[in-house]
């Protein structure tokens, strides 16, 4: 529970310092410029999905595995 304590008061000072510095900023922008990218670029590949795979979506699906239909 020391052990906690400390690392939490070091990291808290680093973490003071680099704010105060502000090498953080550079990183929360970094951090927000990929972050919007994966986003456009998730947003654009489902439009692409729903697009093609519309029409499926009214055609019954297959039997893939092969085995014969259970008659009564």
């Amino acid at each position: 529970m020391i052990r906690t304590l400390i690392f939490g008061a070091i990291a808290g000072y680093v973490g003071k310092k680099l704010y105060d510095e502000g090498k953080l900023t550079e990183f929360k922008d970094d951090l927000v410029a990929r972050y919007n990218q994966a986003k456009s670029d998730l947003d654009q590949r489902r439009d692409s999905d729903t697009t093609a795979t519309s029409p499926n979506l009214a055609t019954p699906a297959a039997s893939t595995t092969g085995a014969a239909p259970l008659t009564p």
